[in-house]
């Protein structure tokens, strides 16, 4: 029943743009971390297509961005109409620290968290460069992969999570709850 319905959101645009508010581990989280693994569906490969990621998370729109290369195995997927995907994110200290800065220490080690939605590619140009400028702004030592007439800005809405903590203990979340569950 709870698939069909988020099955429903991720497809259907009339629900679209539907905004959650996600649960306060979520977003903080996704406020402190700027790495991602994106997982995209490979049809022709009847599996999953893995991709480390940088992303900006934009807690006013409740919405994550993402760039990439549209020479990429994930983006001819993406324009394909394979837009569900999933993203793994933690809080752990390796790989999420900025050059320079204390992200680290902000980092608790405490959650692992994967989040399903729809990824969309911003066809916009006036949309593309506020998201672009947003991540730019938060992954400055990257703009290789943010900045180029080759880049495409992506946008992820989130529908469902699964929340792990350092007990693995694991909480469930999707859109259409009021609060998460155990």
């Amino acid at each position: 029943k709870k698939t069909a319905f988020l099955s429903a959101l991720v497809q259907d645009k009339a629900l679209q743009p539907l905004k959650p508010p996600l649960p306060e581990i979520v977003r903080k989280v996704l406020s402190r971390c700027r790495f991602a693994y994106l997982s995209t569906i490979d049809v022709g490969c009847n599996s999953s297509h893995l991709s480390l990621m940088r992303f900006t998370y934009l807690p006013d729109e409740e919405t994550i961005v993402m760039s990439t290369n549209i020479k990429t195995k994930k983006y001819d997927m993406l324009e394909q109409g394979n837009t569900g995907v999933a993203l793994l994110i933690h809080d752990f200290a390796e790989g999420n620290a900025k050059d320079g800065d204390d992200v680290a220490s902000n980092l608790t080690g405490e959650y692992s968290i994967t989040l399903n939605g729809k990824c969309s590619v911003v066809k916009d140009v006036v949309l593309a460069e506020k998201y672009r400028a947003a991540h730019l702004k938060n992954n400055p030592e990257y703009p290789q992969f943010i900045v180029g007439e080759d880049i495409a800005i992506l946008l992820v809405d989130v529908v469902m999570a699964r929340i792990c903590n350092i007990n693995d203990e694991v909480i469930k979340w999707n859109v259409g709850d009021s609060s998460p569950s155990s």
